[in-house]
């Protein structure tokens, strides 16, 4: 927790638009599909759904490169930081990726559910 925190205190603005964008999609992404599951007749929709649940990792792994290019220009600049101290803000550059799993995993077994649910239709 302590890590979360730190990583939000010190977080540039375009980090936390990224984080925001992420819990977004995640958010608008669950009503989605299950309104798509309920609502196709055959299994193509809940494919191109399970397409757009990828969105939220992308944008977590950009987040993620952010904050990594970050903590690079910053150990550049300041030789005399502790090993400890990189290696610590390397493992906070890792949270947007760990949410952006979290927001693709939720939607994504949805998505799963839907197409365990449809039958595929015989032409």
């Amino acid at each position: 927790m302590e890590t979360l925190i730190s990583f939000l205190k010190h977080s540039s603005g375009l980090e936390l638009l990224v984080m925001l964008l992420v819990f977004l999609l995640a958010v608008i992404l669950v009503p989605v599909g299950i309104w798509i599951v309920i609502a196709s007749r055959t299994r193509k929709p809940i494919y191109f759904f399970l397409m757009a649940t990828l969105l939220p990792l992308f944008l977590g792994l950009l987040g993620t490169y952010l904050s990594l290019a970050n903590v690079e220009r910053a150990a550049a600049m300041f030789p005399e930081a502790g090993a400890e101290i990189v290696t610590a803000a390397r493992q906070e550059a890792w949270i947007p990726t760990y949410i952006g799993v979290a927001g693709t995993l939720i939607p994504a077994l949805i998505g799963v559910i839907g197409l365990v649910l449809k039958k595929e239709r015989q032409t």
